[in-house]
C-alpha cells in the first residue's frame, strides 16, 4: 500500500510538471493518510507567478526583499547526488522538482537562494575560517559530520555555530526532519543541537549504509530472497552469514586470493565503513545520550563484546572467499566494482552506489544491514561519518529568516521530492524491484548517527577496533581499556563547553 501511494504520488508530480499543472491545498496543514505521507491535488487554474507550487499556509508572512540566501555545502564527490541550488531546470525530474521546489520558496518569500560547493574536505575548515574572520557570507551550511581533522563537535565548542533550537521558525519535531537523529544527538541539560538532517540535501540520505544483493546469484543457489526475512524481523547476522559462506564459490579458481581476471565468487565484499556500519546495525554505538541528555561510554557490555566477536568470525576466515574488504578506488579491487561485476553475492554499501549499477547485468536490490539477533526491536541504518549535516554559522545576522527558509524547504523536500527520488530516482532508475523500495523506507527510518564521531570523541577507541574487525581481528577488550580514559575526557571536555553555554 505505501508503494503504491508513492507510486501514485511521485506519477501524479510529473505529470503535474509536463503540464505545467501546480500543486494547490488550502488550510493550515495537508491532509495525512494513514501511513504519514501527505495527499496531494492537482489543480489547472492554480498558479504560482514564475512557476512553483502552493503549499500549505505553514509560514508566516516574510519579505527578503530580494536578498540572497547562500548555503556552503560539498560538491558531488564519490558518485553521490549533491544539489541543492539549480540554475535551470534540466529535464531530469528529480534536477526539477528541486528546481520547483526553490522556486516556490524563492516567490513565497521575495528571496534568492544561492549554493557555494567546495571539495567534501574543504568544507569543514572553510566554514571554520569564515566565521574565525566574522564573516556573514553563509546562512546556513552543510557540514560533514566527521572530515578526520573538522569534526563538528570541533566548531561547537569552538562558538561557532547556533544552537538550533534558538532559531525561530524551525519546526525541528516535525517529520520534515529526521526524528530519529535528532534525538540521539541532543546533548545537555538544555537538549542542545547544534546540527540537524532533513531531505533538503540529498546526498545524506545517500550515505545510509545498507546490503546490496543479487538477486540472479540468490536464486541460482536456491536460496529465498532476504526481503522476507527483512519484514519478518529474520534478516540477523546468523541469517547474513549464511549467505556469506552460500555465496563464497571458487568456480575452478585454486583459491579466493583476489585476482580481477579469476572466476571466484565472494560472498560478501566492503570495507573497514561497512564494518563499521554492521556494528552500527546491531545498535552498538560506543556512545549513547541519557534522557538528561548526558553523553555515556555503552561498550564494556556482554553484548558489545559479543557483537564484536560474531563480526570478528564473520570476516576471520581468510580463505573462504566470506568476506572481501576491498577499497582500492578505480581499480577492478574495490568493492563496488567486485559487487557490479558479479563478483559477489552481496556488498555493503552506502544507498549511493545504486547510482553506479545502473549498466549492471544481474538484478540487484537493497536489504538493511541485518540486526544482531532477532529480539533486537528494529534495525539501525549507520549513517556514513562524512554525511553532511545541517547548521546555521554563528555569524548569520537573520536568524528569523533563516529558520523560516530553512523549515519551508524541508517541508517541501519531504512532501515533493522525496517521493520522486524514492519512486523514480531509487526505483525507476536505480533499484530494479518493488521490494527494494519497501526496503529503502525501512532503512530512512532506521538512521543512526555514531554522535561520538560527529563531536570527535571516541576516533581513538572506535577506529582500531573496525579496523581489526574489518579483518577478522577482535581487539575490543583491549582497545576499550586503554582508550577508555581519554574518551571519557574528551566527552567531558565538550560538556563543560555545553553547559557553560546554558
Amino acid at each position: 500500500m505505501v508503494l503504491l501511494k508513492l507510486r501514485i504520488t511521485a506519477i501524479s508530480i510529473v505529470l503535474a510538471l509536463a503540464a505545467g499543472l501546480f500543486l494547490s491545498c488550502a488550510g493550515d496543514k495537508p491532509a495525512e493518510n494513514a501511513d504519514g505521507a501527505y495527499e496531494r491535488e492537482t489543480s489547472e487554474t492554480a498558479e504560482v507567478p514564475g512557476g512553483g507550487y502552493i503549499y500549505p499556509d505553514l509560514y508566516p508572512d516574510l519579505d527578503c526583499k530580494g536578498g540572497d540566501f547562500t548555503f556552503l555545502a560539498p560538491a558531488n564527490d564519490w558518485g553521490f547526488y549533491s544539489a541543492i541550488v539549480l540554475e535551470s531546470e534540466t529535464g531530469d525530474i528529480l534536477d526539477d522538482i528541486i528546481y520547483a521546489r526553490n522556486r516556490t520558496v524563492e516567490d513565497r518569500f521575495n528571496v534568492k537562494l544561492k549554493e557555494i560547493s567546495l571539495m567534501v574536505n574543504e568544507i569543514n575548515p572553510k566554514l571554520r575560517l569564515s566565521v574565525q574572520s566574522g564573516e556573514d557570507v553563509y546562512d546556513a551550511a552543510y557540514l560533514l559530520c566527521s572530515d578526520g581533522s573538522t569534526p563538528i563537535g570541533t566548531l561547537i565548542t569552538a562558538n561557532m555555530l547556533y544552537d538550533l533550537n534558538a532559531v525561530p521558525g524551525l519546526n525541528l519535531e516535525e517529520k520534515w526532519w529526521s526524528q530519529s537523529i535528532r534525538k540521539d544527538s541532543a546533548i545537555g541539560s538544555s537538549k542542545s543541537l547544534h546540527f540537524a538532517f532533513n531531505d533538503v540535501n540529498i546526498f545524506t540520505l545517500q550515505c545510509a549504509w545498507c546490503v546490496f544483493i543479487n538477486e540472479d546469484m540468490i536464486k541460482n543457489l536456491g536460496l529465498e530472497l532476504p526481503y522476507d526475512l527483512v519484514k519478518g524481523g529474520k534478516w540477523t547476522y546468523d541469517a547474513y552469514y549464511r549467505y556469506m559462506k552460500a555465496g563464497a564459490q571458487l568456480g575452478g579458481a585454486d583459491s579466493f586470493k583476489w585476482d580481477a581476471n579469476g572466476p571466484a565468487i565472494y560472498g560478501c565484499t566492503s570495507f573497514v565503513s561497512g564494518t563499521r556500519a554492521l556494528l552500527t546495525a546491531s545498535g552498538e554505538s560506543i556512545i549513547a545520550v541519557d534522557a538528561k541528555g548526558m553523553p555515556y561510554l555503552t561498550v564494556e557490555t556482554e553484548r558489545f563484546y559479543s557483537v564484536c566477536d560474531k563480526i570478528a568470525e564473520m570476516h576471520g576466515n581468510k580463505n573462504s572467499g566470506e568476506y572481501l574488504t576491498a577499497n582500492d578506488y578505480g581499480t577492478p579491487f574495490h568493492f563496488e566494482a567486485i559487487f557490479s561485476g558479479g563478483r559477489a553475492l552481496m556488498m555493503g554499501g552506502e544507498l549511493k552506489a545504486a547510482n553506479t549499477f545502473r549498466n549492471m547485468e544481474s538484478t540487484f536490490g537493497i536489504v538493511p544491514m541485518p540486526k544482531y539477533e532477532e529480539t533486537q526491536d528494529r534495525h539501525y541504518a549507520a549513517i556514513a561519518i562524512v554525511a553532511p549535516a545541517l547548521v546555521v554559522p554563528a555569524t548569520n545576522t537573520k536568524l528569523e529568516q533563516t529558520g523560516i527558509i530553512l523549515d519551508a524547504m524541508a517541508y517541501l523536500s519531504n512532501r515533493d521530492v522525496m517521493p520522486v527520488f524514492f519512486d523514480i530516482t531509487m526505483s525507476q532508475k536505480q533499484l530494479r524491484n518493488d521490494e527494494s523500495i519497501e526496503m529503502l523506507q525501512i532503512i530512512k527510518d532506521s538512521l543512526l548517527l555514531d554522535v561520538g564521531v560527529a563531536y570527535g570523541w571516541t576516533p581513538n577507541l572506535m577506529d582500531p577496533i573496525v579496523n581489526a574487525l574489518d579483518l577478522g581481528n577482535n581487539n575490543a577488550a583491549s582497545t576499550i581499556e586503554k582508550q577508555k580514559d581519554k574518551t571519557l575526557a574528551n566527552i567531558e571536555k565538550t560538556m563543560e563547553l555545553i553547559e557553560n553555554k546554558n
